[in-house]
């Protein structure tokens, strides 16, 4: 229902495509459509039908910050151009009441033969903002985005991060009512997002509606006041707890079945892959396998397998092993790495000192351990070696998992280990400097 509190309003939005296999079936879908003008002939379709969204119906609040969560080709960006007018939909209809700014894919409203400057005043006036309001304005755009002199140079020289550096400054500096961002800050440095992220909690605060669209579900969990859920063009789950969207969100993502992790079952004889959650990231896999990883799984306290975890949370990692002989001694170890590919924590058997041999069969080994790490996206690197002689590679898997990790407590670094702040007011003792 619509209400006066609601600036956006999406009600029964769909949009449909049309697919045409060769070039020469538009032609002949012209001619039919000019056909049946004239003539009592059948209707024909030389096209397939793809519906990108369907059924759509959400509203928000002036003030509310809404997460938008969804695999690739879910329908986030083409719903996104429909709230912003640059696309129109099959069927139902999007009401936005105040001024929309929006970063959808990365250069879209610029003119890449235009300066940096030119294009903020290009940007103004299509959202109705008079040369002169936005001229006093510039400074403070060119000062965010830290372009310098560049802002006088073509923006088609300009990299990705400066585009977007550009992008967001001018987005947020036309007194926006609603400020849509669909992963054009992916592509900045790290100082530029944490600035932006902070930029927009001031938005925020200023009563400005935010739709975001991030595969950072941390980001999500930290920002978003509740979450929209999208899956081949239909909302699944809509939640006031933005937590609950992201768990969804893995189980939709993670096209592999989980395996079973408490007994070892026939088909675990065959190594499991789980290339489907690793973002078209591929395996990279080492080693003679005389003894391999048949399943690594991330388990919570209860023991439930899954891949998204709170900072600070007990967490397990536990991998089957099957070995075709007996090893005297080897080592098993892993690594987590970031989306960089930096190293941020690991261990193994060898550092714990544990003398780990292996039998003929299978075996299972369990890694215990708490979550000290901030939210964001880690991959799971794991190995098995023989190091009873010289150090032999048995199964190497790079990377293996993928791990969420989301927490509405902020922090830098790579670890997580929040501080305790303590603020009290301090007398001035006479003679002290």
């Amino acid at each position: 229902m619509s209400s006066d509190d609601n600036v956006i309003d999406v009600v029964g939005v769909a949009k449909c495509y049309q697919i045409y296999e060769r070039p020469q079936d538009r032609l002949k879908q012209a001619a039919w459509r000019r056909l049946r003008r004239v003539a009592p002939i059948a209707d024909r379709q030389f096209f397939r039908e793809f519906w990108a969204l369907r059924d759509i119906d959400f509203h928000v609040k002036r003030g509310e910050t809404v997460g938008i969560l969804g695999r690739n080709g879910s329908g986030k960006s083409t719903l996104l151009q429909i709230i912003c007018g640059t696309l129109s939909p099959t069927a139902g209809g999007v009401t936005t009441r105040g001024r929309v700014a929006a970063l959808l894919e990365l250069g879209a409203g610029f003119n890449p033969e235009f300066t940096g400057r030119e294009n903020v005043f290009l940007n103004a006036s299509i959202l109705g903002i008079e040369a002169g309001a936005m001229a006093e304005r510039l400074d403070r755009v060119i000062e965010f985005s830290g372009l310098g002199d560049y802002i006088d140079q073509p923006m088609k020289t300009y990299s990705s991060g400066m585009y977007a550096r550009l992008a967001f400054s001018a987005a947020i500096h036309v007194d926006p009512a609603i400020l849509i961002v669909d992963e054009a800050l992916s592509v900045g440095d790290a100082g530029f997002q944490l600035k932006c992220m902070l930029r927009m909690r001031e938005l925020q605060e200023q009563g400005v509606t935010v739709l975001f669209v991030s595969h950072d579900t941390g980001s999500v969990v930290r920002l978003c006041d509740r979450a929209i859920v999208l899956d081949a063009g239909r909302v699944v789950s809509r939640e006031s707890d933005p937590l609950k969207c992201v768990k969804l969100y893995e189980q939709i993502t993670r096209k592999v079945a989980m395996p079973e992790v408490d007994r070892p079952r026939a088909d675990d004889l065959v190594a499991h892959n789980y290339g489907g959650e690793l973002e078209g990231i591929s395996e990279t896999r080492l080693g003679s396998r005389e003894a391999q990883y048949l399943s690594v799984n991330f388990l919570g306290e209860d023991g439930a397998a899954r891949q998204v975890f709170q900072s600070g949370e007990e967490i397990a990692i536990r991998a089957l092993i099957s070995s075709e002989r007996r090893f005297g001694r080897v080592v098993s170890g892993f690594t987590l790495k970031n989306r960089a590919g930096v190293d941020v924590w690991g261990d193994n058997t060898l550092y714990a000192g544990i003398d780990l041999a292996l039998e003929p069969g299978l075996t299972s080994l369990t890694y215990r351990f708490r979550l000290a790490l901030p939210a964001g996206e880690y991959f799971l690197y794991i190995g098995l070696a023989d190091i009873e002689d010289e150090r032999r590679e048995l199964d190497q898997r790079w990377p293996v998992r993928r791990l969420t990790v989301v927490s509405t407590r902020q922090t830098l670094g790579f670890c997580y280990s929040p501080a305790s702040i303590e603020v009290q007011r301090a007398a001035l003792e006479q003679g002290q400097p």
